[in-house]
This record gives structure tokens, C-alpha cells and sequence, in this order.
């Protein structure tokens, strides 16, 4: 009884300290050479809580007139405190009849939300199969790594998402 305890005991440490060598965060050293895997971590003395926020979306991107969009982003190099996490954040401001063009994400999936206005979004599965959806204010699409999507302000006024 006590040998099996005692495995219990030692199972439980192993498994209790395993999770020690992760680090909680890994804010991007933007003064060091991006590599593959992204930028490598600042020294944690040196993290502060700027890391980890960023405030400039809270103004359009560059308006383009071709497809009638502003898009503004924050990858790591404006957002550190996302490196390493397969994120990033974008404000989109699209007039009526204004489009961002099919694309994908490699590295990542993305998540809209419809904060003002109405889209029409759509994605393409690897099957060819096309899943489209018109989204009004409030909901939420996500786009799975890899898949080709784009959004088309389909209403009447700007769209904000």
C-alpha cells in the first residue's frame, strides 16, 4: 500500500511540474531579427503592460477607392504581446458595395465580429464548398486556417467590423 502511494505521490509530481518549463507569454523583442517562428521573446524584466495592448484601431486604415475599404491592421510588429499566439487584429471599414477581396491566413483562422452595418461574408472548403452567410450587427463569423474567404458590404450604409 505504501509502494502504491508512494507511485501515486510520484506520478503526481511529474505530472504537477510538467507544465514548468512554458512560459505564460512571449512578447516580441522588435529590436531582435523576426525569424520563422516570429520575433524571440523580450527578457520578461523588460515586459510592460504596452505589450499587451494597442490602441490604433481605433481609427479607419487607408481608404482605398478600388474596393471601397479601409483596412487597419495590428500583426505583432505594431502588438507585440502577440507574438507567437497565430493572432492578429483588424478594423475594416467598408462602404456600400465595398469588398476585401478573397484571401487567406496561412498561420492562422480570424474571427469577425459586425460591430455597425451589414455584410455578406463567405468562405471556400477545401472541397470546394462555399459557405455563405449574410451578417448584421452583433454577429460573429469565423474563417478556418488556410480557407479562402472575403466580406462585400451588402447594405446600405458603412460597415464596420
Amino acid at each position: 500500500m505504501l509502494h502504491n502511494i508512494l507511485v501515486l505521490f510520484s506520478l503526481f509530481l511529474l505530472v504537477s511540474s510538467a507544465h514548468a518549463g512554458v512560459v505564460d507569454f512571449c512578447a516580441a523583442d522588435l529590436s531582435a531579427p523576426q525569424g520563422p517562428a516570429g520575433y524571440s521573446c523580450k527578457p520578461p524584466a523588460e515586459v510592460t503592460a504596452e505589450d499587451f495592448v494597442y490602441s490604433g484601431l481605433s481609427v479607419p486604415g487607408n481608404y482605398s477607392s478600388l474596393f471601397n475599404a479601409a483596412i487597419n491592421i495590428a500583426f505583432v510588429d505594431q502588438f507585440p504581446g502577440l507574438n507567437g499566439l497565430g493572432l492578429a487584429m483588424a478594423r475594416a471599414d467598408v462602404n456600400p458595395g465595398g469588398v476585401v477581396l478573397m484571401h487567406h491566413h496561412p498561420g492562422a483562422s480570424e474571427t469577425i465580429l459586425i460591430a455597425k452595418g451589414t455584410i455578406t461574408a463567405g468562405l471556400t472548403s477545401s472541397a470546394n464548398k462555399v459557405y455563405l452567410k449574410t451578417l448584421n450587427e452583433g454577429d460573429i463569423m469565423v474563417f478556418p486556417q488556410g480557407l479562402l474567404h472575403f466580406q462585400v458590404n451588402t447594405g446600405k450604409t458603412e460597415a464596420l467590423f
